[in-house]
């Protein structure tokens, strides 16, 4: 790929990286910080694109095919960068769960780029909230509550999740700054 990736945005080089990953036959989603990234509508700027594909490795051919497609070189285990491009694509170790559950719905938006499967607004908050619950990440309770202000999220769905992550004692932390 020839074009100047410099000023890209983090949502295009999503939906143009999960694109080609597709077109190389690997089902990837988006998580981590650049969900939040998207859904804060960039209030929080991620830098790495965090893609959990149903690959039993993460540095699978198909993979690596897809990232030299786009002009990404392998960085090191995992990671691919790209001299031009502010952005890292990382692919983290399936499957694909926030805490202790795995993911069951995802969602799929329109970039100009192509088609972005991302983890939900409700999951993205309780992805941030499990960094929150289980390392005292309060930078990741911060994350959380832009895409909970910036989107409608299931908060019955977060306070059963926090239940069975055995977090109930945080989550009030959570609903109160969110008022």
């Amino acid at each position: 790929m020839k074009k100047s990736f410099k000023k890209i945005a983090l949502k295009e080089l999503a939906g143009l990286a999960c694109s080609v990953l597709k077109k190389h036959g690997v089902e990837a989603v988006l998580t981590g910080g650049a969900c939040v990234s998207i859904y804060s509508k960039n209030k929080y700027q991620s830098l790495d694109l965090d893609f959990v594909s149903g690959a039993a490795e993460h540095d699978t051919k198909a993979v690596r095919e897809s990232m030299d497609e786009l002009g990404f070189k392998r960085a090191a285990e995992g990671f691919f960068a790209r001299s031009d491009c502010p952005f890292i694509i990382e692919f983290i170790t399936p499957p694909l769960a926030v805490g202790r559950e795995p993911v069951k719905k995802t969602v799929t938006i329109r970039t100009r780029s192509g088609r972005l499967r991302l983890l939900s607004p409700t999951d993205c908050v309780k992805d941030r909230l499990a960094a929150y619950y289980h390392w005292n990440d309060r930078q990741s309770l911060d994350q959380a509550l832009m895409v909970a202000k910036n989107r409608k999220i299931d908060l019955k769905e977060v306070k059963r999740w926090s239940k069975n992550e055995g977090q109930l004692d945080k989550y009030p932390d959570f609903l109160k700054r969110l008022k």
